[in-house]
């Protein structure tokens, strides 16, 4: 992980020379891609101009039927590894409920909820990520807020961020979240049919999850895509409740073996999630091979198609490479090419 944080460091900070250089009294191009976020049923919005902004994160990953078709069901739900236990979804929801005023009141300590990972929740706004177990039950919660003026601020929420958001057409958290139970399903079908990786690799349970009286965001693109201005709404708030893995041990860079397998599968799964060898855990309970994230990797980082990779030095070049040619090599021809293309990685699966 600090391999790919240091790497990720150097290319933005050679990418800032270019990205910075751009004189203050000249006037933008009135045919730069835009976004403007505003909450539903009202005029006042907060616009963001990028020359790196696409279509596709804004326009094609939230689908609505889906995503309410996926929603965490207020029945009774088993645990992963103890099917004679149960607990209902509502009985979770109403904990989520509560964590979320918890949250608006800026506490940092929640009741129901042990914190796994805040590290991309602005805690001054209130917006972000927060990742959280149940106390109580063997589900985790990852938790997504943002607001309007957040929303088109992607680039003041740190160098990660900022790296995915340049190489994914505009990507941030809130919206490659709605690629991760479309893409689990994806990859749960390729492996079960498959008569080695079926024996050895699991995924956890997910479901989506709305508060009980959500707020929606209008986003509203120009010069994206085939159309000159296309709208659409997704929430402001939702969330992923999935099952909690109990991990033995994770996969590690220092594991000869461990590469070679993580590797291997990650060609396996054409790289459809994130290959980073961290990703990857052995379940303590049945001894299989759990990915813990399932984001789109190629709509996150803006491939196509994948190159197929041997070994992890292959992997960071091709990534670091990626990023140089983004950032820095792209003439307006082919930024105007790119931001009218309609095509995009999670389309080629619907």
């Amino acid at each position: 992980m600090k391999i790919k944080k240091l790497l990720l460091i150097i290319i933005l900070l050679f990418a800032s020379s270019n990205l910075l250089s751009r004189s203050v009294f000249r006037l933008r191009s009135p045919l730069e891609p835009s976004i403007t976020a505003r909450w539903q049923g009202d005029n006042l919005g907060h616009t963001l101009v990028h020359s790196h902004l696409q279509e596709g994160p804004y326009f094609n990953l939230f689908d609505q039927n889906y995503f309410f078709s996926h929603l965490l069901p207020s029945g009774s739900i088993s645990f992963r590894n103890n099917p004679d236990k149960t607990v209902t979804g509502k009985q979770l929801s109403l904990l989520v409920e509560e964590l979320l005023q918890e949250v608006e009141q800026k506490k940092t300590h929640y009741r129901h909820f042990t914190i796994l990972k805040r590290r991309d929740f602005n805690t001054h706004d209130q917006t972000g990520l927060i990742i959280a177990k149940f106390n109580d039950y063997p589900f985790v919660l990852k938790i997504f807020i943002e607001t309007p003026k957040s929303f088109v601020e992607p680039l003041s929420k740190g160098f990660e961020t900022t790296g995915l958001f340049l190489l994914g057409g505009g990507i941030t958290r809130h919206l490659s979240g709605f690629t991760r139970i479309k893409n689990l399903e994806r990859l749960q079908k390729k492996v079960q049919t498959d008569p080695y990786w079926s024996k050895i690799v699991e995924f956890p349970r997910k479901w989506y999850w709305l508060p009980q009286n959500p707020r929606w965001m209008e986003i509203t693109g120009k010069n994206m895509g085939p159309e000159k201005e296309r709208t659409t709404t997704i929430p402001a708030i939702y969330g992923l409740i999935c099952d909690y893995i109990q991990v033995e041990r994770m996969y590690s860079l220092l594991n000869h073996e461990d590469r070679k397998i993580a590797m291997q599968l990650s060609n396996f799964l054409e790289q459809q999630i994130d290959p980073h060898i961290n990703n990857y855990a052995v379940e303590k309970e049945t001894k299989k091979i759990v990915p813990i994230d399932t984001e789109h990797f190629p709509t996150m980082v803006g491939y196509d198609v994948p190159p197929p990779c041997n070994n992890y030095v292959q992997w960071y070049c091709q990534l670091g490479f990626k990023m140089i040619m983004d950032t820095m090599t792209r003439s307006k021809a082919h930024r105007r090419m790119i931001q009218a293309r309609q095509n995009w990685p999670m389309g080629k699966f619907d």
